[in-house]
């Protein structure tokens, strides 16, 4: 652009210096023969009344040489003519009988005029004529011409010309300079404009244009600079929200999946991924069809399509593991050239659908549980009545197992209360600081003589001497349920063994027993409400089916964890951890 004001400004300085170069000579010939015509006019009347016309005889030689005289002063050709137009003598001798004067329209009119004073100037034939009229005592006795060849005059313009061409090329070299100045000028802004918004178009908005001047193009800069400044914080705020939604759409638990009208993947993250284990595989700009775990999914995106209105339905993946999703695919019209797409959300409900197996078996099992004991209570009591009451040793034996029924009632309720409280968090832990063995000795203590009639020996390991922060009460409960546990699984003549240990950042208790061990498919399911390895040994050692489960929210509440590691026919082994 630059270059082309430059250019511009050349061609317009370059004519306008050319236009007035001509101008200024035509100008100056003008002038200058009008100066020279007015001149020789003056001069010619000079002339005209310095003539002695009585005592001159025309044609006699003091008229030769008072001509050739005029001619050689004033350096021209000088003619006298008398009334009728006839040459009286010539400055150039040679010419004055060769020169026929009379038919000149301005001899003509010059001889006619009746005004004294006046003159004519004629321009031909690259000569300037000067007619002057000659009276004598207010006679018009003829007319003086005085000629000038313009040649001379031509000879003094080339020398005006040649001052002037160096003239208006100095003129026209400051011209170019001062010219290229001000393109420079002008077009310097209009660069950084042009520099800043190709930035602006790549996406780089820290440059600004400097405004020096609140012009026409100091108002674009800054126009473009505000521009700059709002594009660079729009962008900054989409780029943040992008980055927030993006969090969202990758940390979501839920799966996210988004096809366009051609089912091709738009969007796609780390859940949905994880649910149909895709592993790393890239799933953006792929078809769904193309992936064979989405072969359910592909025949709701399609009926979705088709309805035009929000689909619901469960789907069963069996592989890697078995799940069961929630499907929610709402239909999104993205206009005429884009058409229908729709977004896919899937949630894992396969915790949901486990509770809601462990509740349903839990009311079962309850139910199951009081019923036992209900009937008997009900069987006996008939009995009773129908007779029984009077045989003593009948009535003595059945009053002992309505007896026995009721307490087993009655711990499996006290279980069970205890179970909801601790699972609901309304069981505060009185916390206090005791030593190990004064707590674990007096609570197997009391467990002596169940281990006596089951034939059963006790052991207590480990360290001892080390003082632990729990509650004596609930920990006490922890100690029990686990010996009860091993007594009702452990064969006479068996071992139950108690031992604990200090580390640096914790301290564990373990309870070992050689009992008939546990089935490595039972393993992960010991710790639920009412499950039973040995249903038929549970029931007659009077066990309610809680004790695990209340000892794993009890040890849970101390922030602690339990493993187990058995081996069917020869050990059971609970381990608990603590931390100190």
């Amino acid at each position: 652009m630059r270059g082309r004001l430059f250019i511009t400004f050349l061609w317009l300085t370059g004519l306008s210096v050319l236009i007035t170069g001509l101008f200024v000579s035509f100008l100056m010939k003008a002038a200058y023969t009008d100066s020279l015509g007015e001149r020789m006019g003056k001069e010619g009347q000079l002339l005209a009344k310095s003539l002695d016309w009585e005592s001159t005889t025309p044609g006699k030689a003091n008229f030769r040489r008072q001509t050739r005289l005029y001619g050689q002063t004033l350096g021209a050709h000088v003619t006298l003519l008398d009334g009728k137009g006839n040459v009286l003598s010539d400055s150039h001798q040679h010419q004055e009988k060769n020169t026929d004067l009379k038919k000149i329209p301005a001899v003509k009119r010059i001889l006619q005029k009746k005004e004294q004073g006046s003159f004519e100037r004629v321009v031909t034939n690259n000569q300037l004529a000067v007619y002057v009229p000659v009276d004598y005592d207010g006679v018009r006795k003829g007319a003086l011409r005085i000629t000038v060849n313009l040649g001379t005059i031509n000879h003094s313009l080339r020398q005006v010309w040649v001052s002037m061409i160096i003239g208006l090329v100095l003129a026209y070299t400051v011209a170019a300079f001062v010219s290229s100045r001000l393109a420079s000028r002008i077009t310097r802004p209009i660069e950084e404009i042009t520099q800043v918004a190709v930035d602006v178009a790549r996406n780089k908005y820290h440059r600004r244009i400097p405004v020096k001047k609140q012009d026409e193009i100091g108002r674009l800069a800054t126009a473009i600079n505000r521009m700059a400044a709002g594009l660079r914080y729009q962008l900054e705020t989409i780029r943040k929200s992008e980055r927030r939604l993006t969090g969202v759409i990758e940390t979501m638990e839920s799966g996210l999946l988004m096809v366009d009208s051609e089912e091709k993947i738009t969007v796609a993250n780390q859940a949905m991924q994880r649910l149909f284990d895709l592993g790393s595989t890239s799933l953006i700009n792929k078809f769904l069809s193309d992936f064979p775990v989405f072969h359910e999914l592909h025949g709701l995106v399609n009926h979705c399509k088709e309805s035009r209105e929000s689909v619901r339905d469960e789907l069963h993946l069996y592989f890697p593991t078995e799940r069961i999703l929630e499907a929610s695919l709402t239909p999104i019209w993205g206009g005429e050239t884009v058409g229908m797409g729709v977004v896919i959300v899937l949630h894992d409900i396969t915790p949901i659908r486990y509770l809601e197996k462990l509740r349903t078996e839990f009311v079962a099992n309850v139910s199951h549980e009081l019923k036992t004991p209900v009937t008997s209570l009900r069987g006996f009591a008939e009995t009773l009545l129908d007779g029984a009451v009077d045989d003593p040793a009948m009535r003595r034996e059945f009053l002992e197992i309505i007896h026995h029924e009721s307490l087993r009632l009655e711990r499996l309720i006290g279980d069970l209360l205890d179970l909801s409280k601790i699972e609901s968090r309304k069981v505060r832990l009185q916390v206090a600081e005791v030593i190990v063995d004064d707590l674990i000795r007096p609570t197997v203590r009391t467990m002596e003589e169940e281990l006596r009639k089951k034939d059963l020996q006790l052991h207590i390991k480990g360290e001892q001497e080390f003082v632990v922060r729990v509650d004596p009460d609930r920990f006490s409960q922890i100690v029990i349920n686990l010996v009860a546990n091993a007594m009702a699984y452990t064969p006479a003549g068996g071992s139950i063994t108690v031992t604990t240990g200090l580390e640096e950042t914790s301290w564990w208790l373990q309870v070992e027993d050689t009992g008939v061990g546990i089935p490595s498919e039972d393993l992960p399911r010991i710790f639920e409400r009412f499950y039973r390895v040995d249903k038929a040994r549970s029931r007659d050692s009077g066990g309610t089916g809680l004790g695990l489960a209340i000892v794993k929210h009890l040890v849970e509440a101390h922030r602690g964890t339990i493993d187990v590691e058995s081996q069917v026919g020869k050990k059971t082994v609970f381990t608990l951890r603590f931390p100190r």
